[in-house]
């Protein structure tokens, strides 16, 4: 953690540094206390954005101005900025909004820089990133790839400079960060709490003395902290002259092709983290050893591998609420057994072999409820439309006369005084009456992208058949709708005797249908392992988004045979986890039966479907259009 955060000072053109860790690690302690080692910048004298003055061709809007002018802008030294980002910040907050008071006063709409603007040359911290609002994440990489951003207000349209180094901390069980935002951060660090005895006595011995007395504990560390910080300006210095030797590049490209990394960017980064190193250590060249010492931190996060999670084994905890099962088609009545009833004799298919693969099945379209096929309509192409957000989030689009407690709409409240300003004011005066009834506040709207997650049996009995091909080639139509929506998709597999994520949610359909098409199938079928896994991303999901309706399709032919506990009967398990799943109002199920027999009255999925209060549709329904329905229903 300490040499990735030492590097990114020395190159603040990294981009930025991720630390994943549980909580009290001191990721936080760490980042912050970065702030008392950067060097000190040259700016220009009375400019808010930091601007450098000899470099013209980044100035700010204001300094161009005055160096058109002819002014002199004096140089002046300053701190390096280090600006925190709340995790409940507004739009305004991060990008800047209207000065009210300002703007009222001279009668000119006139800006009130945000963080990102405040931070310009500087450092912007991040505590939490992965639980960062999507609206303000889209902001923060617009503002990483052009290292400027445009503010567009209440009659307020101008631009600044935002030319910010990232560093970002997350916990990974509070859920994953976003693959565009998380390939950002050049260096990504895991950090774990110590395991030494004698390592952990020292922590509470600093602590403990830090807490006494904070002063003399500072002074104490202090002249270490000035040598550090006078070696991280003297790389600064250094760093444009540091070589890449022959045998470091070829490492480089070594490492990131067995990496299994996309693109250009790894690669890119770890040679500017090694000149930087190298940089560091005093060197002219950087060569093998270096590339060695922060390679890890810059192929952490972009590393290919596919790490099945161990078996599930804990026990399904929901809220008990209950809330109105959404519509579900009639079917059959079922009566409860204790055990699943028996198909008849000739039925059951013998499991396929172990890990078979099964490429999809014939593409088909998903036709509407018309019969006819899509062909791009305006009712189906495009994201969700959006909603009104109860907390404040999101994009301002429209103002309201309500009292809740919003910000105030300050365009719509001028335009309600403006009639009347003829008989509240005094003759002669310029001042600008605003009434209590003129009052409006801004409403917020945010999309309302749907989570779509893919839950696949992939056991032996659906792998024959061709059954999976025909599941496989479901789900890729599927896919294809999620993809015009902009939803995000997420994959779960279960086989053997585990359920594997193998794609968390993402918005990179293409990854998701790659994923699906490799899939072999074979084994058993865990079908509450299933469920249980379903649970445990689903409930970070909820708690990253909380106005989030997640709509889970569970493809199986409803034959599970691996219990969660030992021993225990698999069918009534499995129904009895299915209805505790179902139990939170916020999900919505649809099974989809991906058996191709003729015995329906036999069939244990529709007792399954009741039990998650699910429409069960089979792959023919699909072909026939039964699904558009449903999805409109689920939405």
């Amino acid at each position: 953690m300490k040499r990735a955060l030492l590097v990114l000072a020395v190159d603040p053109g990294l981009g930025g540094v991720l630390l994943l860790g549980e909580k009290g690690t001191a990721k936080s302690t760490a980042a912050r206390s970065l702030s008392e080692l950067l060097p000190r910048l040259e700016v220009v004298r009375g400019c808010i954005y930091h601007c450098d003055p000899h470099r013209p061709e980044a100035f700010c809007p204001d300094c161009r101005l005055r160096g058109d002018r002819g002014e002199y802008l004096a140089p002046a030294w300053a701190e390096t900025p280090f600006s925190t980002l709340p995790l409940g910040a507004t739009e305004d907050r991060l990008a800047g909004g209207l000065d009210m008071e300002r703007t009222v006063s001279s009668g000119r709409p006139t800006l009130k820089v945000g963080l990102l603007g405040q931070a310009n040359r500087g450092v912007l911290y991040v505590d939490e990133v992965n639980l960062l609002e999507p609206y303000l994440a889209h902001i923060l990489l617009d503002s990483a790839e052009t290292g400027r951003i445009r503010v567009e207000r209440e009659g307020l349209s101008l631009w600044h400079p935002a030319r910010i180094t990232l560093i970002g901390t997350m916990n990974p069980e509070e859920g994953g960060l976003g693959p565009q935002l998380a390939d950002r951060f050049a260096l990504t660090v895991r950090v774990s709490g110590e395991s030494a005895p004698d390592l952990r006595a020292e922590i509470i011995r600093r602590r403990l003395a830090f807490e006494k007395d904070p002063l003399t504990f500072h002074r104490r560390w202090q002249p270490e902290n000035a040598a550090l910080a006078e070696r991280i300006r003297q790389a600064r210095l250094r760093l444009s002259n540091v070589e890449v030797t022959p045998k470091a590049r070829n490492l480089i490209s070594d490492l990131v092709l067995e990496a299994g990394v996309r693109g250009h960017r790894a690669d890119l980064a770890l040679t500017r983290s090694v000149r930087a190193q190298a940089a560091f250590e005093g060197l002219d060249s950087a060569g093998p050893d270096q590339v060695r010492a922060v390679a890890e931190m810059v192929l952490e996060a972009r590393r290919v591998v596919r790490k099945a999670p161990p078996p599930v084994t804990a026990a399904l905890v929901v809220e008990p609420v209950r809330a109105e099962p959404p519509p579900a088609p009639d079917h059959p009545p079922v009566r409860r057994h204790g055990h699943p009833p028996e198909p008849p004799p000739g039925s059951e298919p013998q499991p396929a072999s172990a890990d078979r693969p099964h490429g999809p099945g014939p593409a088909f379209d998903l036709p509407t409820p018309t019969g006819r096929r899509e062909r791009g309509s305006a009712k189906r192409s495009g994201r969700r439309t959006g909603r009104p957000s109860r907390n404040g989030r999101g994009r301002y689009y429209r103002s309201s006369i309500e009292r809740l407690g919003r910000p105030v709409a300050l365009d719509a409240t001028l335009r309600a005084a403006a009639p009347h300003q003829q008989t509240r004011r005094p003759l002669g005066s310029l001042s600008l009456i605003v009434r209590s009834h003129d009052l409006r506040e801004k409403v917020f709207r945010r999309k309302t992208g749907r989570l779509v997650l893919f839950v696949v049996d992939a056991s032996g009995s659906v792998g024959s058949f061709d059954r999976m091909s025909e599941a496989k080639a479901a789900v890729m139509a599927l896919l294809g709708d999620a993809y015009r929506k902009r939803d995000r998709v997420g994959l779960i597999a279960f086989r053997g005797l585990c359920a594997d994520i193998l794609l968390p949610p993402t918005n990179s359909v293409e990854t998701a249908g790659c994923l699906l098409a490799e899939l072999p199938t074979g084994g058993k079928t865990p079908l509450s392992a299933a469920l249980v896994r379903v649970h445990e991303l689903v409930r970070v999901e909820l708690a990253r988004e909380p106005d989030l309706t997640p709509l889970i399709v569970l493809m199986t032919d409803g034959r599970p045979n691996v219990p969660l506990e030992p021993g225990a009967n698999v069918w009534p398990e499995a129904c009895r986890t299915a209805e505790l799943v179902s139990r939170d109002p916020r999900l919505r199920f649809l099974l989809v039966d991906t058996d191709r027999g003729h015995y329906a009255e036999h069939k244990m999925t529709w007792e399954l479907a009741r039990c998650l209060n699910a429409p069960r549709l089979t792959i023919e329904a699909l072909r026939q259009g039964a699904l558009e329905p449903w999805l409109e229903i689920l939405s």
